[in-house]
């Protein structure tokens, strides 16, 4: 149990693929939809490293689904993460599973209470009961000493065994493949991660109507991605367009 316990202080299973998601699909996103090479890079240049998390945050918000299956993912692996460091005690009285129970709680309310925000109550619901309950096995296992590095102070009932099992490969099989899966289909889906806006573009001294990815808001205007010039542009007399597609999406 020790390798285990080593491995929950990385955060479990997917930790990796968490971080990939975060630093590298948010680039992607950017590079398909604008068309990559030169383009991607002026976009990300625009943007300045310390918003680049807008990418993240638009395809988060985009995307249901994501949304989900990052919230729940994240939560576990945070949760194994603190479970390791001893946020959990050892034991099975009453106290320590009331206890267990409520630290099992905290995170998938808060990410439910997100969704809800978001998406509406019912994923906000789904999320924290889904949250929740692929963190029960992790409560049990560190509980009853058999997760935590240290002998056995309980036995664990054959249908605790598989609840454990079972949990363990939903919580696998979402954060290895259904999370990078769902990750990749968002970044290459076409639609673009901000808000598409029709502008007056300021071209030297002439201005022309065009329509532009909002980048950075300057001023009275933004700075954004003008899809017909194919370049970062000023404008200002911005209007909200309905729909986010840019492009095609890569399967197509």
């Amino acid at each position: 149990m020790a390798d285990q316990k080593t491995e929950d202080r990385k955060g479990g299973p997917g930790h990796t693929v968490v971080l990939a998601v975060v630093l590298v699909f948010p680039i992607l996103k950017v590079a398909w939809t604008v068309g990559g090479g030169d383009a991607a890079w002026d976009v990300l240049v625009a943007l300045e490293p310390k918003n680049w998390v807008d990418v993240l945050m638009g395809m988060v918000r985009n995307s249901v689904i994501l949304a989900f299956v990052l919230a729940v993912v994240v939560s576990r692996m945070t949760f194994v993460f603190m479970a390791a460091r001893g946020s959990l005690h050892d034991g099975t009285d009453r106290r320590a599973l009331i206890l267990g129970t409520l630290m099992s709680l905290i995170s998938p309310i808060a990410f439910g209470l997100l969704m809800t925000v978001f998406f509406g109550w019912r994923w906000g619901v789904f999320t924290a009961l889904v949250a929740w309950l692929l963190r029960q096995g992790v409560v049990l296992e560190y509980l009853t000493g058999h997760r935590g590095g240290r002998e056995r102070s309980a036995r664990l009932a054959p249908w605790q065994h598989r609840a454990v099992s079972a949990e363990r490969i939903v919580a696998t099989l979402l954060s290895v493949v259904v999370l990078p899966i769902v990750a990749f289909a968002v970044a290459l889906n076409g639609e673009s991660w901000a808000s598409l806006v029709k502008c007056e573009v300021q071209i030297g001294a002439v201005r022309r109507p065009g329509t532009l990815i909002e980048l950075t808001r300057m001023g009275d205007g933004i700075v954004g991605w003008d899809l017909d010039r194919q370049e970062v542009a000023n404008a200002d007399g911005c209007v909200k367009v309905d729909g986010l597609v840019v492009r095609e999406p890569w399967w197509r």
